[in-house]
Formats: structure tokens, C-alpha cells, sequence
């Protein structure tokens, strides 16, 4: 038989709390997993449940279906609902094997089995009052499942209610991310309120019990179960290091008002003291404003009455149409500062600190750059002429044309900046501009593209005795750029091959610039890009002298996706004169040829894939550098790495990282760096993890030279992630995704 349906509408009374009847299964979720930060694999709810509610298309109605029904004549607002039925409203649905429903009231009474479902929400119980009009109910002993994007959930509770001020309330309540019948983790609570109009939740008698032994009791704590930030502890985290010894750092969140908040942390180690952090942040209408200081006043191993410290500045705003800001500012007291209490090499080989503030607009066909620029030298042994000069200011105008007219493209690039150093050092301003015009053809098969620009350069000097203090440079430079495009297909049909040649010529003419200082500007490396470069300096210190021809050959191989599984190219530049603008202390270069550079890809199939790129010197047959690279992986949890690189001024190195499964659940993760000069580790990480469907356990050492390339430093990191609840301890997958290619993790 058909089921019967009844649609009632309610009374009007109590919009605003009806209009609530849903909150408190988003409170439930949202309460129970407030600081979510890993998802959950345990298939506990299935993904569509509650993907219905809320289900607006309802309106106000209520939607009764049973298999029958019956009412009392005495009482006809009672309806008895029998055999399967439905009570139906656009918060949630009511599934029960019988029913009794005041139409008058608009309560429901469920005194057999029940389901309860509304979004992201299931709940089971055997006996239940339900308003309908205002959201309250009642339910006896249950178990409840929520899920909210991956994470899946689920607990237990000897009474759920929902009053008419909205809160939840759950007596003798467990929740967890296990499935049922897994003692992973659990967390129960003598009570629970979830307030959602407030936005916070309160426990009494609560433990944390992970596979049965409990972790963590507390009386009474409050939480956020909303996007709210609430003031509190954050989770600890352990360390282990040779610099500090075993570390306990705790932090405290304050949320002090809406656009401030604040990060306290307590870092105590055993072998060097107490060290304060602090994060303060700040938003208005311009930005965020962020301000970090750390300090510890008595350093055991270092200067135990010296107070040792770093801060740290930053800036990110908008000014609107167009205007933006940028500020980065740190200080730090010593040159061993974070050598000693640094967590990476990375932190620890810092030798210089930047203060840099920018000023930026950006419009449809220009930029402009304001910037005011200098640094700490953290290590006090580099000599004063060695240290990077002050940019006081440095403002930068860039122009690129929006319309092709004729087909020709012009630009212009300028920059005016005052270079400042102390101990002595010529110092003063540079102007430099350089307008461009580019003429471009593109056609299928073959392009072409010739270039003219005009580089002027003014200094006004100080601290230059017997040379005068203005010093005028203008170079003109050509280029013309062209290619071929020739393609065929295999004889399968499955992948097309193409030969690309390519020739590039420029020319510029030379200037006697050693009167010149140089502020700024280096030599760039050379590789294949280089080729096709303007300029062989970085900065406008040094333009080159150029009369050269750069040739190029690639080949590529694309299959019917469009992805390309081989591509290799390899190319030299022909000198037609000397060069010789060069930076000081170096020497002219008279060879015919420079070294040959090549790259080489390759992806072998959907795990294998290969890399090399090779500068290799003909006159002498010799290898300038190389790199190569053999990459596995199978696209879950298998990596393996191979690496091979070699400089000439530098060394030869090797590396191999891996990730692969041990045993069920189990996995293996190391980075390992070494010089094969020196016979000596780099940089040495071993990682291990366990990952279940609701937790996580990871642990990883790290040994690591130092700064002065002498000592070695060994720490040692570890995690525990209950999936649902906020991890405690360091961020081991930070530390292996540094030292492993391609690592990747479960969150």
C-alpha cells in the first residue's frame, strides 16, 4: 500500500527559533571538531547524507507519510502514524517505525527506533520529543554521526536536548573519528553545551583517551564552534635538538578584538633556558599588520646575562586604484642567533636580514615602484666594503604598449635609486632608462622578432676622489630573434616529433665602464636561457659589449594530450668580437665560442621520469656543471628520488629521498645530501609515519651542518594527529617536504 501523506502547516508563533532548527546539528559538528585539521578515511557516514537539508523548496510545511494512520475522536489533533513513516520539514527528516504527532502543537513522539537526519547529521535513538515549531527536543540514549567534507564522525550520548534558548546540551557524550568499535581515540565529557548564538561550547569532566589510555583530563573548558576565535590554549609541541636539547613549547591564543589577536608561546629548553615568542596581529582598512618577537634574557650556553632576540615586522595593504604596500622589517641581536635556535639549515645560514618597504601601483599599461631598502648584517666578520649597499630610495617605472600599431611594441623600463653604505664606500645616485621597440611575426611554423633599445645611465658619486662625480653611459643594443617549427607524426600516429631550430643575434656596443661602481650587479649564470638574453649582468651596473650569434636546436616529442614525454635541446653562442666589459678583479674573454649547454626530460611512462642539464666547455673538454635527476612515482604513496650535481667552483653532490610503504599502514620517508668532495653529509632526514582512517603518528630526525660548515646539529621532531581534534607537536610534514621531492601526506 502506498504510503499516505499529511502536509500540516504550523503555527506562526516562534519564527525566529524555527528559523534556528538546524543550528544545533551545525553546533553538534562544529563543536566537536572545532580546530579540524586532518580528514578523516573512515567511512562512518556516507558522503550524500544531509546533503539535502536545509531544504528551503518546503517553505513552512510539514510533510507527514506513514503506511497508515489514525486519529482519536476525542483527541484529532493527535495523529497515530504506524509502519514506515516520515516527518518531513525543510531542517531535517524524522524516520521511526511509529509515531504520535500533535497537529496543534506540532510535537512529534517517537517511543520506538528513530533516525533523526538533517545536514551533515544522523542521529539514532529509541525515544525522542520533537518540537517541530521551534527546534527543541528530547532524546534518550543515542548515537549520532557527522560529517562535514571528508572528516566523518561519530559518538555517543545517554541524553541530547535542545532548549528554547538554542543551546545544545549532551549528557555523558563521547565523540570520536574512529568507527565504531576502533579505540584509536576518544573523547568523552561528563556535559557538553554548544551555544550557537554565542558561538562557543563548554565540557565538564573531560578526558582524552588515545587506544584507551588517557592523555588528558580537564575539569571544565571552553571552545569555538563557529569560525569565531576564541581566546585559549593551543596545542604543545616537543623537539629534540643538540643546539637546545628536549624543547616544550606551549602557545596561548587572545583573540583581543575583532582586528587584533595575539599568539603567545612559552619555548622551554632543557639545555639553554626559557625563550619567550609572541605574534601580534592586526587588520584595518588599509591591511594586516603583523609583529613577531622573541626573546630569551638568559641563554645557558651562550651569554647567561645576556638577553638575546629577534623581531620581525610585516606589512600587506591596499590603498585602492591601483595602490598597494609591502613591508618586511627584522632585527636580531647576534650573528649566532639562528644558528643556535633555528629549526632548518635554511634559518640557520642566514647572513644578512632584510628591512625592505614598498610602495606599488599597478595600472592596465604601467607599474611604478617605490622602495625603500636595506639590511642587518648578521655576521659581523664580513667586511664593511663587502656588505650590500642601502636603496634610499630606489623608485622603478615600467611601461608596456597595450596595442600593437604597425606591429611594432614599444616599452620603457626606468629606475632612479641613491646607493648607501658606511665605512667609506663610494656611494651617490643612479639613473637608469631603457626604451625598447619590438617588431614581432608569428605564422605558423616559423617566427620572427627584432628588438632595438637604448640604455642611458647617469651616476652622481661621492667618495670618489680624483674621478668625477657624474659618470654618463649610453648603449645601444639590437637583437633579432627567429625559428622554425617542423613537425611529423610517428608511424603509430600516437605522438608527433618536432625539430625546433633557432638563431639569435645581438649586438651592442661597447663602453668603457670601469669608472664605473658597481652597486648591485653580478654575473648571471649561464644555461640555455641565457642564450637569448640582452644583457650577461643582472643589475644596471654593467651593460654588456655583445656582437654574438646564439644557435639552438630542440626537439620535443607531444603525444595526443597534449603532454610531452621527451624534450631535449642543446645550443652555443658564437662570438664575433672580444668581451670586454666585465666586473672588477675579472678578466676579458677572448674565446670564438662559449661552453655548449644542454637540457635534456624525459617521461618514460606514468612513473618514470628523467632530467639533465649539462654546461660543458669544448676547448677543454670539461665539465663546467651538470645536474640530473631519475624520478619514481607510482602517483600514491611511492617516491624515489636520484639526484647528481655538479659546479666546477663549488663541488659534486649526490641525493636520494624516498617515501614507500613498510607494513600495513606504515611509512618510510628519508632526504639525504651529501658531498661527494668533502666525503661528508649535507643534510641527512629519516622519517617514519603510521596513518590510520582517524589517526596519525609521525616522528623525523634531522642532522644538518651548520652555518660555518664545520659543526653538525641534530633535532628531532614528532606529531600526533587525532583526525578531528588539533595535532600536538611539531609539523614533521613541513620538515620532510623540505628534504623530499614530490612529499606528500594525508591531511
Amino acid at each position: 500500500m502506498k504510503p499516505r501523506q499529511y502536509t500540516q502547516y504550523p503555527p506562526s508563533r516562534n519564527r525566529t527559533a524555527r528559523r534556528r532548527a538546524s543550528v544545533w546539528a551545525t553546533c553538534l559538528w562544529a563543536g566537536l571538531t572545532a580546530p579540524t585539521v586532518a580528514a578523516s578515511v573512515c567511512d562512518v557516514l556516507p558522503p550524500e547524507t544531509g546533503n539535502r537539508f536545509p531544504d528551503t523548496s518546503l517553505g513552512n510545511q510539514v510533510i507527514l507519510s506513514a503506511d497508515s494512520a489514525e486519529s482519536d475522536p476525542a483527541q484529532p489533533e493527535n495523529i497515530r502514524l504506524n509502519g514506515t513513516i516520515e516527518i518531513l520539514h525543510k531542517d531535517g527528516a524524522i524516520q521511526a517505525e511509529n509515531a504520535l504527532y500533535n497537529a496543534a502543537t506540532n510535537k512529534a513522539r517517537v517511543d520506538g527506533d528513530m533516525t533523526y537526519e538533517s545536514a551533515g547529521l544522523r542521529i539514532h535513538s529509541a525515544d525522542a520529543e520533537i518540537d517541530i515549531s521551534d527546534g527543541t527536543f528530547r532524546l534518550g540514549e543515542s548515537g549520532y554521526e557527522v560529517t562535514s567534507g571528508e572528516v566523518l564522525s561519530q559518538g555517543r550520548a545517554v541524553e541530547i536536548r535542545r532548549d528554547e534558548d538554542g543551546a545544545l546540551k549532551l549528557n555523558s557524550a563521547s565523540y570520536s573519528s574512529c568507527p565504531p568499535g576502533d579505540n584509536g581515540w576518544r573523547l568523552t565529557a561528563k556535559q557538553i553545551k554548544l551555544d550557537g548564538e554565542e558561538g562557543v561550547g563548554t565540557a565538564r569532566d573531560v578526558t582524552l583517551r588515545f587506544k584507551n589510555v588517557p592523555l588528558l583530563y580537564a575539569p571544565i573548558f571552553s571552545f569555538p564552534i563557529s569560525n569565531q576565535r576564541k581566546t585559549g590554549l593551543l596545542p604543545p609541541r616537543f623537539d629534540q635538538s643538540d643546539q637546545t636539547g628536549f624543547e616544550y613549547r606551549q602557545p596561548v591564543y587572545w583573540n583581543i578584538k575583532p582586528n587584533w589577536d595575539a599568539t603567545f608561546v612559552m619555548r622551554a629548553m632543557t639545555d639553554r633556558g626559557i625563550q619567550l615568542q609572541s605574534e601580534l596581529r592586526h587588520l584595518n582598512r588599509i591591511g594586516t599588520w603583523t609583529l613577531n618577537h622573541e626573546t630569551i634574557p638568559d641563554d645557558r650556553r651562550y651569554a647567561p646575562d645576556e638577553t638575546r632576540r629577534f623581531s620581525r615586522f610585516q606589512h600587506q595593504g591596499s590603498l585602492g586604484k591601483g595602490w598597494n604596500t609591502e613591508m618586511d622589517l627584522s632585527s636580531v641581536s647576534d650573528k649566532d642567533y639562528f644558528e643556535d635556535l633555528g629549526d632548518t639549515l635554511k634559518i640557520a645560514s642566514i647572513t644578512h636580514l632584510q628591512r625592505r618597504a614598498d610602495l606599488n601601483y599597478k595600472a592596465r599599461d604601467y607599474t611604478f615602484r617605490a622602495r625603500l631598502l636595506s639590511y642587518q648584517t648578521v655576521d659581523l666578520s664580513i667586511a664593511a666594503e663587502e656588505k650590500p649597499y642601502r636603496k634610499l630610495p630606489q623608485l622603478t617605472f615600467s611601461y608596456r604598449a597595450p596595442v600593437r600599431r604597425l606591429g611594432l611594441t614599444p616599452t620603457l623600463d626606468a629606475e632612479l635609486v641613491y646607493f648607501d653604505r658606511s665605512g667609506g664606500s663610494v656611494t651617490g645616485s643612479r639613473f637608469d632608462v631603457k626604451p625598447r621597440v619590438s617588431w614581432e611575426i608569428n605564422r605558423p611554423g616559423w617566427f620572427s622578432k627584432l628588438a632595438y633599445s637604448w640604455r642611458f645611465t647617469r651616476y652622481d658619486l661621492n667618495n670618489v676622489p680624483g674621478t668625477d662625480q657624474a659618470q654618463l653611459r649610453n648603449v645601444p643594443l639590437i637583437s633579432a630573434d627567429s625559428g622554425l617549427y617542423f613537425q611529423r607524426k610517428n608511424t603509430a600516429g600516437n605522438s608527433i616529433l618536432t625539430i625546433e631550430p633557432r638563431l639569435f643575434y645581438l649586438y651592442a656596443k661597447g663602453r668603457d665602464q670601469r669608472r664605473l661602481p658597481v652597486f648591485d650587479t653580478g654575473a648571471l649564470d649561464f644555461n640555455f636561457s641565457q642564450l637569448f638574453r640582452e644583457n650577461r649582468f643582472s643589475g644596471a651596473d654593467r651593460i654588456n659589449d655583445a656582437n654574438q650569434l646564439s644557435f639552438a636546436l630542440s626537439s620535443r616529442m607531444i603525444n595526443t594530450a597534449g603532454r610531452e614525454n621527451f624534450s631535449a635541446s642543446v645550443g652555443q653562442i658564437f662570438y664575433f668580437d672580444d668581451r670586454l666589459v666585465t666586473l672588477p678583479d675579472d678578466q676579458p674573454s677572448t674565446s670564438s665560442t662559449s661552453d655548449i649547454v644542454a637540457e635534456f626530460k624525459a617521461v618514460f611512462n606514468r612513473r618514470w621520469s628523467s632530467g639533465l642539464n649539462l654546461q660543458w666547455n669544448p676547448s677543454d673538454g670539461s665539465t663546467e656543471r651538470s645536474s640530473a635527476r631519475l624520478n619514481y612515482n607510482n602517483g600514491q604513496d611511492k617516491r624515489v628520488n636520484f639526484g647528481h650535481r655538479y659546479l666546477a667552483d663549488d663541488g659534486e653532490f649526490a641525493h636520494f629521498s624516498f617515501t614507500w610503504p613498510i607494513a600495513n599502514r606504515w611509512r618510510l620517508a628519508s632526504g639525504w645530501n651529501y658531498s661527494l668532495d668533502d666525503n661528508k653529509g649535507i643534510e641527512t632526514v629519516l622519517g617514519i609515519e603510521y596513518e590510520s582512517c582517524c589517526w596519525a603518528f609521525r616522528t623525523a630526525a634531522r642532522r644538518y651542518i651548520t652555518d660555518d660548515g664545520e659543526d653538525s646539529t641534530n633535532a628531532y621532531f614528532f606529531q600526533l594527529v587525532l583526525k578531528g581534534l588539533a595535532p600536538v607537536g611539531q609539523n614533521v610534514t613541513e620538515v620532510l617536504s623540505e628534504a623530499i621531492g614530490g612529499y606528500r601526506y594525508n591531511r
